[in-house]
């Protein structure tokens, strides 16, 4: 084979592979979540979520959900899937507790996370699917920080809608957030105790992929007195009582027609 045709060979192959790679990308354009964050930086204050004011603004809500439907959520790049599916979750979840009029916890809803269903890049899944099936499965359990559940208990709201381009930052910081919320976690020195939400014994497992033990995942989002202290001393751990009550007032006075309808059953 001549020098000129075996260059010629391969710039034709490269030119294949480039363009067949290009083919798998999803599209180069991020997809747009600033609808919804708009939203949020509108109706969630310090973590409370404001019902009655997402109520008022619920054909916007509804209107970035629905944008959701055909997104292309399978074939993002990891931290955009993550992105668009801690949005999803947050948002449908927003969408489920108006959906029900004014309870006080999504306990008082029969199943309430199996029975709030949507459809998320042309699936049908369930907010229980789309942690437990899709992102508890993408090896990040920061995760578990940015997922809310309507309740008290959870990590605080974000008032600001998830982007791949600071998911990072937001997640390490949403991680901080919670560990140093003294009603959710707490470090009592003198007892050697370190108390933490039950959300670290239902997903311990999601933890401990990325560390040892549960105290050397906490110890990084601590303060820095926090961390040394359990650095020097032996601790025991002891989980929380969660608290399902709602994560703000829901009360609200719009018609049944401008709101979802309930789910079915209520």
């Amino acid at each position: 084979m001549t020098l000129r045709l075996f260059i010629s060979t391969v710039w034709i192959a490269a030119a294949f592979l480039s363009t067949a790679a290009r083919a798998g990308e999803a599209p180069a354009t991020p997809f747009d979540h600033s609808r919804f964050d708009h939203l949020l930086r509108e109706c969630v204050t310090d973590g409370v979520v404001d019902y009655p004011r997402f109520a008022e603004k619920y054909s916007e809500l509804q209107a970035y959900l629905d944008s959701l439907t055909s997104a292309p959520f399978q074939d993002l790049p990891h931290d955009e899937k993550i992105a668009m599916g801690l949005n999803a979750y947050n948002g449908f979840c927003i969408q489920g507790v108006l959906s029900q009029r004014n309870i006080k916890s999504v306990r008082d809803v029969w199943y309430f996370f199996k029975r709030t269903r949507f459809v998320l890049g042309g699936q049908e899944m369930s907010l229980d699917s789309l942690e437990h099936d899709i992102l508890r499965k993408m090896g990040d359990p920061r995760i578990h920080f940015g997922l809310v559940c309507a309740s008290k208990g959870c990590p605080k709201l974000s008032s600001r809608a998830y982007v791949a381009s600071t998911l990072n930052e937001d997640l390490d910081q949403a991680a901080r957030n919670f560990l140093r919320d003294k009603t959710k976690n707490y470090l009592d020195q003198e007892k050697k105790r370190l108390y933490l939400s039950a959300l670290f014994k239902w997903f311990k497992k999601d933890f401990l992929i990325k560390s040892p033990s549960l105290i050397e995942y906490v110890k990084p989002y601590l303060s820095e007195e926090d961390s040394q202290f359990l650095s020097g001393n032996k601790v025991k751990v002891e989980f929380l009582e969660y608290d399902w009550s709602l994560n703000g007032p829901v009360k609200t006075d719009k018609e049944p027609s401008q709101l979802p309808p309930p789910a079915p059953g209520t």
